[in-house]
């Protein structure tokens, strides 16, 4: 009987949210589904974040904290949308004697002590086969 209770409800609030997801552009459902349009006031926003809309120079920038740079000046920020992206990261610093994209020799030497150990045990590798 609990199991028939709890499928009745899972099936009940699929189709509810089947039927809020085909009703977003409704007027009814307006403010409580957010659209593809909606997006929080970009100039609020900023200000609140303690971001600087600078323009001068034919550029624009936003600075966070501090005040705009020396030839430009502050407008406020209107509408439209801004993409944050981060800082890429440098490459690290080629070791000493790096010559392969991973930073290190592409052949390193070997040790004499392993290469005559390898070698001997070569030899007494072909000489048990037989």
């Amino acid at each position: 009987m609990k199991l028939r209770l709890v499928i009745a409800v899972v099936v009940a609030l699929g189709l509810a949210a089947a039927a809020a997801w085909f009703q977003r552009g409704s007027p009814t459902l307006s403010g409580i589904v957010p659209t593809q349009g909606s997006t929080p006031e970009t100039g609020a926003t900023l200000k609140a974040a303690g971001v600087h809309k600078c323009v001068g120079g034919g550029r624009t920038s936003y600075v966070d904290g501090a005040a705009c740079p020396a030839g430009t000046h502050e407008v406020a920020a209107s509408g439209g949308t801004m993409t944050v992206t981060s800082f890429p990261k440098p490459k690290p610093a080629p070791g000493a004697g790096a010559s392969s994209p991973f930073g290190g020799p592409i052949v390193k030497p070997m040790d004499p002590e392993e290469r005559d150990r390898l070698r001997d045990k070569a030899i007494e590798d072909a000489m048990n086969r037989r």
